[in-house]
């Protein structure tokens, strides 16, 4: 439901730290790694540049060179012995920490293929930390490959429907998998006619271009307009979300001609979340987007950008505000900036939150952070439950057991059916030693996008 997640730049940034280069292929190529410190600016000529405070979140970790692997190796995913180009080289891990040397002594070394690590979905590193390399391993444990058939298909086609998983050097060598290198993405050949988010955003390229021709070059009087303006611009916090690169090239260059500040990821002090839609003038629902709901704060078109730039001056946002996101929820950002603007109750004051299930790590966090945001109460343990003592409250909906109703790729119709008959059977059994209510944790979502509580699902 939701991409908190964050699940391309938390990719991109497990491209980064693993520093390998991109393999070159002969086929065609709901929730984010949050880094506070590190934030987009541009420089007088209008080139990004990231500027990392001095003690980054993110650290590259060590390159290991693996010519030799010790004898023995087999890759945890694939559990194939061989290194190749599209394998890449071996890496080990112990207690989250890459090791190298002489790991044949150590216990609990985990090792993998440095491209099984890359693709898979849900790790990515923390500082020199490795995260959910052992929840995923047992994610693929479950998942026959489709195209050798054993267990330990890490990487699922990008149309969520779709039950096929490979392991990542076995999709390689399919010549009819389509490829996302940057996003690290991929489509099985049953759907490789769809297309990745950022080939939608080229395909629209041509329409936006007449809609909104090239801006001419800046002029002098124009730059000192904006210069001379003593509030306004300069106090704008920037923060894009799903923007192509040409979109956020033209961001950032905004925010230079104006004084503004470019945040890369959601802070507190953003002023304005500009946001792609698609020909709906729908956004996706991402992290930033439901924070910026729950802050009040502005969540406009691009168009907002190119009517400043063509007017030399700041223009009504409220003309550009987005009011419907990619799950057909609207009303929610101006609900949120009135909210925000009379001071009321946070939407979930009073609410009390528990989360039972197997949530993924980082998805969890980043639920929690928007229970947080919007007034909630977080439970953390059943032990603090019992504490708290909630039967005095009888059968109160503002104390919730919040369930996954997300589902694994790679499940069968018949799976997923038992699952979340499970998954809702155990939270309805807590839920009633401890009068509390049962919801799916897309309630959450639903809520905030639209700002306002929706029925229990």
């Amino acid at each position: 439901m939701l991409c908190i997640v964050h699940e391309r730049d938390i990719k991109r940034q497990k491209k980064i730290n693993s520093g390998l280069s991109e393999m070159s292929l002969e086929s065609h190529g709901h929730i984010l790694q949050r880094c506070p410190s590190s934030e987009i600016v541009a420089d007088s000529n209008c080139n990004l540049e990231y500027k990392i405070c001095e003690s980054p979140n993110i650290v590259q970790p060590k390159a290991v060179i693996d010519q030799h692997p010790p004898k023995g190796s087999v890759c945890a995913f694939c559990h194939s012995a061989k290194t190749k180009e599209k394998t890449g080289p071996f890496l080990y891990f112990a207690n989250g920490r890459e090791v190298v040397g002489n790991v044949i002594c150590l216990s609990k070394v985990i090792c993998v293929h440095s491209k099984c690590i890359e693709w898979t979905p849900q790790v990515y590193y923390e500082g020199e930390i490795i995260q959910n390399l052992d929840t995923e391993l047992a994610r693929a444990a479950k998942l026959k490959c489709s195209s050798c058939g054993m267990k330990g298909a890490a990487l699922g086609c990008y149309v969520t429907s779709c039950r096929r998983s490979y392991h990542v050097p076995c999709a390689f060598e399919i010549q009819d998998c389509q490829w996302d290198m940057e996003n690290f993405l991929m489509l099985c050949p049953i759907h490789k006619s769809v297309k990745f988010p950022n080939e939608k955003s080229k395909s629209r390229k041509h329409i936006r271009r007449e809609m909104h021709p090239k801006a001419s070059p800046l002029t002098i009087d124009q730059l000192t307009f904006w210069a001379r303006s003593s509030d306004g611009p300069k106090e704008w916090v920037l923060c894009g979300s799903a923007l192509s690169s040409e979109d956020k090239y033209m961001l950032v260059k905004f925010a230079d001609m104006c004084g503004a500040t470019v945040c890369k990821f959601w802070k507190p002090n953003v002023t304005h979340v500009v946001a792609t839609t698609d020909v709906k003038g729908a956004c996706t629902r991402t992290m930033k987007v439901l924070m910026a709901i729950l802050s009040g704060k502005w969540i406009l078109t691009m168009d907002w950008v190119k009517a400043c730039v063509a007017a030399n001056g700041p223009v009504n946002e409220e003309l550009y505000e987005i009011s419907l996101d990619n799950y057909g929820r609207s009303g929610g950002p101006k609900a949120g900036r009135l909210r925000a603007s009379t001071n009321a109750p946070k939407l979930f004051d009073g609410f009390e939150f528990y989360l039972v299930g197997d949530f993924m790590p980082a998805y969890k966090s980043d639920l929690l952070d928007l229970v947080e945001k919007a007034g909630g109460t977080i439970i953390q343990s059943e032990e603090q439950l019992v504490k708290q003592n909630h039967a005095a409250q009888g059968t109160q909906p503002s104390s919730l057991v919040v369930y996954n109703c997300d589902l694994s790729q790679g499940c069968t119709f018949e799976e997923e059916s038992s699952i979340l008959q499970q998954r809702l059977a155990e939270a309805e059994d807590l839920a009633k030693q401890i009068c509390f209510h049962t919801v799916q944790h897309t309630w959450i979502l639903e809520s905030i996008a639209a700002c306002k509580l929706v029925p229990f699902c």
